[in-house]
């Protein structure tokens, strides 16, 4: 395990990314960073965006161009649009449709919240279609604790990145140390797959 920044990140992704950290830590501004740095480089043709903000934070009124839809604030209609998008990733695979790249970000658990095993299958059959798909997931929350997510969901992300944490027992959780002296936009880095 070691330790990166966020400015690293914006350059290079896994297909599946968990990022977890308090308010503060950095998570945000990391993925502000790659989706400014995709919009920049690519086409509408080549990258498409799927945000769910659900709790109408981070991208409730934002200026994007490159949307696959709109931004995603509801829970229950985000649910249901996740489990779309997991059929859409087998779907692509079936049809070999690589274009264009979809990048889906997930903002807080509140759909985990509703129904974690919903939610999990989703995720998961995402993150495993994710690389032949030529889809990124990227799932960002404040709460790691396992009544959020689960053992079975972390382990479907190609790398977990551990801002600060609030809890000795979310690290444990994670399976990472508790560092309460990480600095804010660094991360510990796992990598699960």
């Amino acid at each position: 395990m070691n330790t990166t920044n966020a400015e690293y990140f914006t350059f290079n992704v896994d297909n599946s990314l968990f990022i977890t950290g308090q308010t503060g830590s950095g998570k945000s501004y990391l993925v502000h960073a790659l989706i400014d740095r995709l919009q920049s480089a690519q086409t509408p043709n080549e990258v498409r965006f799927v945000l769910f903000d659900l709790k109408q934070v981070e991208f409730a009124e934002t200026d994007l161009n490159y949307l696959l839809e709109d931004v995603i604030l509801d829970p229950e209609i985000g649910l249901s649009k996740l489990e779309d998008f997991a059929k859409l990733s087998a779907e692509r695979l079936k049809t070999q449709t690589s274009k264009p790249q979809i990048f889906i970000y997930i903002e807080e658990c509140d759909m985990a919240a509703l129904d974690q095993k919903r939610f999990d299958d989703a995720v998961i059959q995402i993150n495993k279609n994710a690389k032949k798909a030529n889809i990124k997931l990227i799932y960002s929350t404040s709460r790691p604790a396992v009544t959020m997510v689960s053992s079975r969901l972390l382990l479907s992300f190609d790398l977990v990145l551990t801002g600060q944490l609030a809890s000795s027992d979310d690290a444990e959780h994670l399976g990472v140390p508790y560092n309460q002296k990480i600095d804010q936009y660094s991360f510990l880095v796992s990598q699960y797959n």
